[in-house]
Protein backbone atom coordinates (compact mmCIF):
# COMPACT_ATOMS: atom_id res chain seq x y z
CA UNK A 1 0.00 0.00 0.00
CA UNK A 2 1.15 3.82 -0.57
CA UNK A 3 1.92 5.39 2.51
CA UNK A 4 2.61 9.52 2.02
CA UNK A 5 3.74 11.50 4.15
CA UNK A 6 1.07 12.12 6.93
CA UNK A 7 1.67 15.46 8.21
CA UNK A 8 2.80 17.60 4.83
CA UNK A 9 -0.07 19.83 3.40
CA UNK A 10 -1.05 18.80 -0.26
CA UNK A 11 1.16 21.20 -2.71
CA UNK A 12 -1.62 23.43 -4.56
CA UNK A 13 -1.63 22.17 -8.28
CA UNK A 14 -2.71 24.46 -10.86
CA UNK A 15 -5.39 23.73 -13.17
CA UNK A 16 -3.14 22.93 -16.23
CA UNK A 17 -5.93 24.07 -18.82
CA UNK A 18 -5.75 27.52 -17.48
CA UNK A 19 -8.89 27.66 -16.25
CA UNK A 20 -10.82 27.06 -13.26
CA UNK A 21 -13.49 24.48 -14.57
CA UNK A 22 -11.50 22.34 -12.31
CA UNK A 23 -12.71 24.55 -9.04
CA UNK A 24 -15.82 25.73 -10.15
CA UNK A 25 -16.94 21.71 -10.83
CA UNK A 26 -15.82 20.16 -7.62
CA UNK A 27 -13.28 18.52 -9.00
CA UNK A 28 -9.86 20.26 -7.99
CA UNK A 29 -9.06 18.69 -5.23
CA UNK A 30 -9.11 14.74 -7.01
CA UNK A 31 -6.78 16.11 -9.50
CA UNK A 32 -4.40 17.71 -7.14
CA UNK A 33 -4.40 14.36 -5.17
CA UNK A 34 -4.11 12.13 -8.73
CA UNK A 35 -0.79 14.59 -9.02
CA UNK A 36 0.49 14.75 -6.01
CA UNK A 37 0.94 10.41 -6.18
CA UNK A 38 2.46 10.94 -8.91
CA UNK A 39 5.73 13.19 -7.57
CA UNK A 40 5.39 11.02 -4.44
CA UNK A 41 5.88 8.14 -6.75
CA UNK A 42 8.93 9.83 -8.64
CA UNK A 43 10.48 11.08 -5.40
CA UNK A 44 10.84 7.68 -3.81
CA UNK A 45 12.78 6.08 -6.96
CA UNK A 46 16.23 5.30 -4.74
CA UNK A 47 19.15 7.85 -5.53
CA UNK A 48 17.26 9.93 -7.45
CA UNK A 49 17.75 13.55 -8.12
CA UNK A 50 13.98 13.88 -8.56
CA UNK A 51 12.60 15.92 -6.21
CA UNK A 52 8.41 16.14 -5.18
CA UNK A 53 7.54 19.92 -6.26
CA UNK A 54 7.03 20.88 -3.24
CA UNK A 55 10.99 20.67 -2.49
CA UNK A 56 11.42 23.95 -4.59
CA UNK A 57 8.21 25.72 -4.06
CA UNK A 58 5.60 26.82 -1.51
CA UNK A 59 4.83 26.86 2.33
CA UNK A 60 6.86 23.25 2.53
CA UNK A 61 9.80 24.78 0.54
CA UNK A 62 13.29 23.44 1.28
CA UNK A 63 15.49 25.54 -0.69
CA UNK A 64 18.29 27.46 1.61
CA UNK A 65 17.99 31.16 1.63
CA UNK A 66 18.46 33.01 -1.69
CA UNK A 67 18.01 29.55 -3.37
CA UNK A 68 15.49 29.87 -6.89
CA UNK A 69 15.15 27.16 -9.09
CA UNK A 70 15.72 28.00 -12.26
CA UNK A 71 13.59 26.74 -15.89
CA UNK A 72 14.82 24.25 -18.23
CA UNK A 73 12.56 23.34 -21.08
CA UNK A 74 12.97 20.08 -22.69
CA UNK A 75 11.97 20.06 -26.50
CA UNK A 76 11.32 17.35 -28.82
CA UNK A 77 9.49 16.75 -32.10
CA UNK A 78 6.25 15.11 -32.36
CA UNK A 79 6.53 12.97 -34.75
CA UNK A 80 7.07 9.52 -33.84
CA UNK A 81 10.53 8.83 -35.26
CA UNK A 82 10.75 5.05 -34.80
CA UNK A 83 7.70 5.06 -37.64
CA UNK A 84 9.49 6.94 -40.16
CA UNK A 85 8.40 4.64 -42.88
CA UNK A 86 5.00 4.18 -41.85
CA UNK A 87 2.76 5.51 -44.74
CA UNK A 88 1.59 9.38 -43.53
CA UNK A 89 -1.96 8.12 -43.83
CA UNK A 90 -1.95 5.09 -41.08
CA UNK A 91 -0.02 7.49 -38.66
CA UNK A 92 -3.30 9.78 -39.03
CA UNK A 93 -5.91 6.76 -37.53
CA UNK A 94 -6.90 6.79 -33.74
CA UNK A 95 -9.82 4.30 -34.08
CA UNK A 96 -6.84 1.53 -33.69
CA UNK A 97 -3.51 1.08 -33.23
CA UNK A 98 -2.36 4.30 -32.45
CA UNK A 99 0.81 5.10 -33.70
CA UNK A 100 1.18 8.50 -32.30
CA UNK A 101 3.50 7.85 -29.12
CA UNK A 102 5.45 11.43 -28.70
CA UNK A 103 2.96 12.35 -25.75
CA UNK A 104 1.33 14.06 -29.09
CA UNK A 105 -1.75 13.29 -30.67
CA UNK A 106 -3.49 14.32 -33.67
CA UNK A 107 -7.16 14.58 -35.15
CA UNK A 108 -8.05 15.50 -39.16
CA UNK A 109 -11.14 17.26 -39.48
CA UNK A 110 -12.43 17.37 -43.29
CA UNK A 111 -14.60 20.04 -44.90
CA UNK A 112 -17.54 18.41 -46.59
CA UNK A 113 -18.51 18.98 -49.62
CA UNK A 114 -21.67 18.25 -52.10
CA UNK A 115 -23.26 15.53 -51.10
CA UNK A 116 -21.61 14.90 -48.00
CA UNK A 117 -18.37 13.77 -49.30
CA UNK A 118 -14.98 14.78 -47.52
CA UNK A 119 -13.66 17.08 -49.53
CA UNK A 120 -9.81 17.57 -48.20
CA UNK A 121 -8.53 19.05 -44.64
CA UNK A 122 -10.18 21.65 -42.57
CA UNK A 123 -8.23 22.00 -39.67
CA UNK A 124 -6.00 19.26 -38.01
CA UNK A 125 -5.68 19.35 -34.04
CA UNK A 126 -3.26 18.34 -31.69
CA UNK A 127 -3.16 17.60 -27.94
CA UNK A 128 -0.30 16.82 -25.62
CA UNK A 129 -3.67 16.78 -22.53
CA UNK A 130 -3.00 13.85 -19.92
CA UNK A 131 -6.67 12.21 -19.03
CA UNK A 132 -6.68 13.17 -15.63
CA UNK A 133 -8.02 16.09 -16.05
CA UNK A 134 -10.96 14.47 -17.48
CA UNK A 135 -10.57 11.22 -15.12
CA UNK A 136 -10.95 14.04 -11.96
CA UNK A 137 -14.13 15.71 -13.44
CA UNK A 138 -15.78 12.42 -14.23
CA UNK A 139 -15.10 10.99 -10.79
CA UNK A 140 -17.23 14.09 -9.52
CA UNK A 141 -20.28 13.44 -12.10
CA UNK A 142 -21.08 12.91 -15.90
CA UNK A 143 -22.44 16.16 -15.60
CA UNK A 144 -19.37 17.80 -14.60
CA UNK A 145 -17.61 15.68 -17.35
CA UNK A 146 -19.79 16.70 -19.93
CA UNK A 147 -19.34 20.51 -19.06
CA UNK A 148 -15.39 19.97 -19.67
CA UNK A 149 -15.91 18.19 -23.16
CA UNK A 150 -17.90 20.93 -24.12
CA UNK A 151 -15.25 23.22 -22.92
CA UNK A 152 -13.00 21.50 -25.58
CA UNK A 153 -15.31 21.02 -28.99
CA UNK A 154 -17.66 23.74 -28.55
CA UNK A 155 -21.62 21.81 -30.00
CA UNK A 156 -20.48 18.28 -27.97
CA UNK A 157 -23.47 16.38 -26.96
CA UNK A 158 -22.18 13.18 -25.38
CA UNK A 159 -24.28 10.39 -24.46
CA UNK A 160 -23.27 8.52 -21.10
CA UNK A 161 -22.79 5.55 -23.11
CA UNK A 162 -20.31 7.31 -25.48
CA UNK A 163 -18.04 8.54 -22.71
CA UNK A 164 -18.47 6.22 -20.14
CA UNK A 165 -19.16 2.97 -22.14
CA UNK A 166 -22.44 2.34 -20.19
CA UNK A 167 -26.09 2.81 -19.73
CA UNK A 168 -25.96 5.34 -16.71
CA UNK A 169 -23.68 7.24 -15.20
CA UNK A 170 -22.41 6.26 -11.62
CA UNK A 171 -24.06 7.42 -8.58
CA UNK A 172 -22.85 8.80 -5.47
CA UNK A 173 -22.71 6.23 -2.43
CA UNK A 174 -25.42 5.91 0.04
CA UNK A 175 -23.89 8.31 2.58
CA UNK A 176 -23.86 6.82 5.45
CA UNK A 177 -20.30 7.06 6.93
CA UNK A 178 -19.53 2.93 6.46
CA UNK A 179 -16.43 2.52 4.86
CA UNK A 180 -16.66 -0.83 2.87
CA UNK A 181 -15.61 -2.09 -0.31
CA UNK A 182 -16.87 -0.06 -2.62
CA UNK A 183 -16.01 3.21 -0.36
CA UNK A 184 -12.66 2.23 -1.01
CA UNK A 185 -12.45 1.87 -4.39
CA UNK A 186 -14.46 5.27 -4.85
CA UNK A 187 -11.55 6.88 -2.90
CA UNK A 188 -8.79 4.96 -4.29
CA UNK A 189 -10.00 6.32 -7.45
CA UNK A 190 -10.48 9.64 -6.82
CA UNK A 191 -7.17 10.43 -4.66
CA UNK A 192 -5.00 8.17 -7.03
CA UNK A 193 -3.26 5.98 -4.17
CA UNK A 194 -3.51 2.35 -4.75
CA UNK A 195 -4.54 -0.41 -1.95
CA UNK A 196 -4.87 -3.57 -1.41
CA UNK A 197 -8.14 -5.37 -0.23
CA UNK A 198 -6.80 -7.43 2.41
CA UNK A 199 -5.50 -3.77 3.90
CA UNK A 200 -8.77 -1.75 3.39
CA UNK A 201 -11.18 -3.78 5.79
CA UNK A 202 -14.93 -2.31 6.48
CA UNK A 203 -14.16 0.14 9.03
CA UNK A 204 -16.74 2.31 10.83
CA UNK A 205 -16.72 5.14 14.14
CA UNK A 206 -14.75 3.65 16.77
CA UNK A 207 -12.06 1.89 14.12
CA UNK A 208 -8.29 2.47 14.76
CA UNK A 209 -5.22 1.47 13.54
CA UNK A 210 -3.47 1.60 10.19
CA UNK A 211 -6.22 1.04 7.79
CA UNK A 212 -8.12 4.34 9.90
CA UNK A 213 -4.68 6.06 8.85
CA UNK A 214 -4.98 4.83 5.72
CA UNK A 215 -8.54 6.31 5.39
CA UNK A 216 -8.04 9.72 6.91
CA UNK A 217 -4.93 9.92 3.79
CA UNK A 218 -7.36 9.77 1.19
CA UNK A 219 -9.80 11.99 3.22
CA UNK A 220 -6.98 14.51 4.00
CA UNK A 221 -5.96 14.41 -0.12
CA UNK A 222 -9.49 15.84 -0.45
CA UNK A 223 -9.81 18.61 1.84
CA UNK A 224 -12.66 16.81 4.06
CA UNK A 225 -10.32 15.63 7.66
CA UNK A 226 -7.04 17.81 8.54
CA UNK A 227 -6.17 15.43 10.99
CA UNK A 228 -4.49 11.57 10.35
CA UNK A 229 -3.93 10.04 13.83
CA UNK A 230 -5.52 6.57 12.91
CA UNK A 231 -8.83 7.22 15.01
CA UNK A 232 -12.00 6.83 13.31
CA UNK A 233 -14.03 9.27 15.34
CA UNK A 234 -16.47 11.64 14.85
CA UNK A 235 -14.66 14.05 12.76
CA UNK A 236 -13.75 10.92 10.20
CA UNK A 237 -17.22 9.94 10.34
CA UNK A 238 -18.70 13.12 8.96
CA UNK A 239 -16.11 13.43 6.09
CA UNK A 240 -16.62 9.64 4.95
CA UNK A 241 -19.98 10.79 4.43
CA UNK A 242 -19.38 14.06 2.77
CA UNK A 243 -17.00 11.95 0.17
CA UNK A 244 -19.73 9.50 -0.11
CA UNK A 245 -22.23 12.15 -1.41
CA UNK A 246 -19.34 14.00 -3.03
CA UNK A 247 -17.67 11.65 -5.47
CA UNK A 248 -19.23 8.83 -7.81
CA UNK A 249 -15.37 7.76 -8.92
CA UNK A 250 -16.65 7.55 -12.73
CA UNK A 251 -13.11 8.45 -13.82
CA UNK A 252 -12.22 4.94 -14.08
CA UNK A 253 -14.47 3.89 -16.36
CA UNK A 254 -14.15 6.90 -18.41
CA UNK A 255 -9.90 6.19 -18.76
CA UNK A 256 -11.28 2.24 -19.43
CA UNK A 257 -13.54 3.63 -22.18
CA UNK A 258 -10.74 6.54 -24.05
CA UNK A 259 -10.09 4.57 -26.91
CA UNK A 260 -13.76 3.62 -27.66
CA UNK A 261 -15.13 7.33 -26.56
CA UNK A 262 -15.86 9.00 -30.06
CA UNK A 263 -15.42 12.10 -28.98
CA UNK A 264 -11.99 10.75 -28.37
CA UNK A 265 -10.97 8.31 -31.13
CA UNK A 266 -11.28 10.55 -33.94
CA UNK A 267 -14.96 9.95 -34.84
CA UNK A 268 -16.41 13.09 -33.87
CA UNK A 269 -13.27 14.60 -32.24
CA UNK A 270 -10.25 14.80 -30.01
CA UNK A 271 -10.00 15.11 -26.20
CA UNK A 272 -6.89 14.15 -24.60
CA UNK A 273 -4.06 11.66 -25.03
CA UNK A 274 -5.06 7.71 -25.70
CA UNK A 275 -2.16 6.03 -27.17
CA UNK A 276 -1.11 3.17 -24.25
CA UNK A 277 2.67 4.93 -23.64
CA UNK A 278 1.47 8.71 -23.34
CA UNK A 279 0.65 9.00 -20.10
CA UNK A 280 1.52 10.82 -16.68
CA UNK A 281 3.21 8.10 -15.02
CA UNK A 282 5.24 7.07 -17.60
CA UNK A 283 6.49 10.86 -17.73
CA UNK A 284 6.96 10.77 -14.10
CA UNK A 285 9.05 7.87 -14.09
CA UNK A 286 10.85 8.56 -17.31
CA UNK A 287 12.02 11.69 -15.49
CA UNK A 288 12.73 10.18 -11.88
CA UNK A 289 14.94 7.12 -13.17
CA UNK A 290 16.71 8.88 -15.19
CA UNK A 291 17.69 11.30 -12.66
CA UNK A 292 19.45 8.41 -10.77
CA UNK A 293 23.18 9.56 -11.78
CA UNK A 294 25.13 6.91 -13.66
CA UNK A 295 28.79 8.76 -14.06
CA UNK A 296 29.69 5.00 -15.36
CA UNK A 297 28.24 5.43 -18.52
CA UNK A 298 27.54 8.35 -20.75
CA UNK A 299 24.13 10.21 -20.70
CA UNK A 300 22.83 9.25 -23.84
CA UNK A 301 23.11 5.53 -23.13
CA UNK A 302 21.00 5.75 -19.73
CA UNK A 303 17.69 5.26 -22.11
CA UNK A 304 19.35 2.07 -22.77
CA UNK A 305 19.66 0.81 -19.79
CA UNK A 306 17.98 -2.12 -17.83
CA UNK A 307 15.40 -0.97 -15.22
CA UNK A 308 14.94 2.84 -16.96
CA UNK A 309 11.18 3.30 -17.87
CA UNK A 310 12.65 4.50 -21.65
CA UNK A 311 12.49 3.79 -25.19
CA UNK A 312 15.33 4.34 -27.17
CA UNK A 313 13.45 4.60 -30.25
CA UNK A 314 11.28 7.75 -29.53
CA UNK A 315 12.02 11.15 -29.96
CA UNK A 316 10.53 12.14 -26.23
CA UNK A 317 12.34 9.68 -24.33
CA UNK A 318 15.56 9.71 -25.00
CA UNK A 319 15.87 13.77 -25.42
CA UNK A 320 14.12 13.85 -21.48
CA UNK A 321 16.44 11.01 -20.10
CA UNK A 322 19.68 12.58 -21.37
CA UNK A 323 18.15 16.00 -20.05
CA UNK A 324 17.31 14.79 -16.53
CA UNK A 325 20.69 12.19 -16.28
CA UNK A 326 22.76 15.68 -17.29
CA UNK A 327 21.24 17.74 -14.62
CA UNK A 328 21.74 15.08 -12.19
CA UNK A 329 25.58 14.51 -13.15
CA UNK A 330 25.68 18.52 -12.43
CA UNK A 331 24.74 17.64 -8.88
CA UNK A 332 21.11 18.86 -9.38
CA UNK A 333 18.03 18.26 -8.13
CA UNK A 334 14.83 18.66 -10.37
CA UNK A 335 11.25 18.46 -10.42
CA UNK A 336 8.51 18.99 -13.43
CA UNK A 337 7.41 21.97 -13.35
CA UNK A 338 3.75 22.39 -11.93
CA UNK A 339 1.27 21.95 -13.61
CA UNK A 340 2.82 19.11 -15.06
CA UNK A 341 2.04 18.92 -18.93
CA UNK A 342 3.53 19.07 -22.26
CA UNK A 343 3.83 22.35 -23.66
CA UNK A 344 3.37 22.64 -27.50
CA UNK A 345 5.68 25.45 -27.89
CA UNK A 346 6.63 25.96 -31.98
CA UNK A 347 5.30 25.09 -35.04
CA UNK A 348 8.12 24.97 -37.38
CA UNK A 349 8.75 25.12 -41.20
CA UNK A 350 8.41 27.17 -44.55
CA UNK A 351 4.57 28.65 -44.30
CA UNK A 352 2.76 30.51 -47.29
CA UNK A 353 -0.90 31.65 -47.89
CA UNK A 354 -0.66 32.26 -51.34
CA UNK A 355 3.25 32.40 -52.43
CA UNK A 356 3.15 34.84 -49.18
CA UNK A 357 5.29 33.57 -46.64
CA UNK A 358 3.66 33.49 -43.29
CA UNK A 359 4.72 33.47 -39.54
CA UNK A 360 2.39 31.35 -38.03
CA UNK A 361 3.58 31.35 -34.97
CA UNK A 362 2.67 35.29 -34.13
CA UNK A 363 -0.77 35.53 -33.71
CA UNK A 364 -2.94 38.03 -36.12
CA UNK A 365 -3.36 41.31 -34.71
CA UNK A 366 -6.43 42.87 -36.83
CA UNK A 367 -7.28 44.51 -40.18
CA UNK A 368 -5.52 43.00 -43.12
CA UNK A 369 -2.96 40.60 -41.27
CA UNK A 370 -3.28 36.75 -42.04
CA UNK A 371 -6.38 35.12 -40.42
CA UNK A 372 -5.36 32.53 -37.59
CA UNK A 373 -3.25 29.25 -39.11
CA UNK A 374 -2.30 28.32 -35.62
CA UNK A 375 -4.04 28.75 -32.32
CA UNK A 376 -2.65 27.49 -29.48
CA UNK A 377 -5.36 26.72 -25.93
CA UNK A 378 -5.37 25.03 -22.92
CA UNK A 379 -2.85 25.94 -21.51
CA UNK A 380 -0.37 25.41 -24.45
CA UNK A 381 -1.53 21.80 -24.82
CA UNK A 382 -4.31 21.99 -27.24
CA UNK A 383 -3.33 23.59 -31.25
CA UNK A 384 -5.34 24.11 -34.28
CA UNK A 385 -3.80 24.13 -37.37
CA UNK A 386 -6.78 25.67 -39.90
CA UNK A 387 -5.84 24.61 -43.74
CA UNK A 388 -7.13 27.89 -45.44
CA UNK A 389 -7.15 27.70 -49.17
CA UNK A 390 -3.49 28.43 -50.41
CA UNK A 391 -1.77 27.13 -47.48
CA UNK A 392 1.30 25.64 -48.07
CA UNK A 393 4.56 24.08 -45.52
CA UNK A 394 7.61 23.99 -47.42
CA UNK A 395 6.32 24.48 -50.78
CA UNK A 396 3.91 21.46 -50.52
CA UNK A 397 -0.15 21.77 -49.79
CA UNK A 398 -1.55 19.99 -46.76
CA UNK A 399 -2.39 16.29 -47.38
CA UNK A 400 -1.92 14.58 -43.72
CA UNK A 401 -1.73 15.00 -39.90
CA UNK A 402 1.91 13.56 -40.05
CA UNK A 403 3.13 15.84 -42.92
CA UNK A 404 2.84 19.05 -39.67
CA UNK A 405 3.69 16.92 -36.87
CA UNK A 406 7.11 17.02 -38.69
CA UNK A 407 6.99 20.71 -37.92
CA UNK A 408 5.89 20.31 -34.03
CA UNK A 409 7.75 20.89 -31.20
CA UNK A 410 6.65 20.07 -27.70
CA UNK A 411 8.48 19.86 -24.63
CA UNK A 412 8.35 19.38 -20.63
CA UNK A 413 9.31 22.19 -18.11
CA UNK A 414 11.29 21.33 -15.50
CA UNK A 415 12.52 23.11 -12.12
CA UNK A 416 16.36 22.82 -11.04
CA UNK A 417 18.07 23.88 -8.13
CA UNK A 418 21.56 22.38 -7.10
CA UNK A 419 21.63 19.68 -4.21
CA UNK A 420 23.16 22.07 -1.89
CA UNK A 421 20.44 24.61 -1.71
CA UNK A 422 17.98 22.11 0.12
CA UNK A 423 17.87 21.71 3.45
CA UNK A 424 18.32 18.17 4.56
Amino acid sequence: METPCFEAAMFPYQDPAGSDLLQRLGALDAYRSKIQTRYDAAGREPNTRFVPIEHLSGSSSRLRAGITPTVATIPWNAFPRSRTSTRDDRLDGRAEANLQEEYVEWDLQFRVGGGGNQSGIENIVFTTEFPEYFEALADVSFEALVTAVKSVIPGANPTVSELLGIERPLAPLLADGVVGPATWAMLNQVTGLAGRSAEQPVLRRGAQGEAAAQLQVRLKRLNLIGTVDGDFGPATEAAVKKAQARYTGGGRVFRQNLNKNPWNNGKKGILCLAQQFNTLPFLFELVSQCSVPRPQIRPQQVCATQGVNCVPSRSSDPNVCVAAQNQALLGRALSLRDPARIRILELQGIWRLNGERVDVNVAPTGGRQTPAIWSLSRGEQRAVLRNLPGLTLDGAPITSGAQVARKVQVGADILVVPTSGLKV
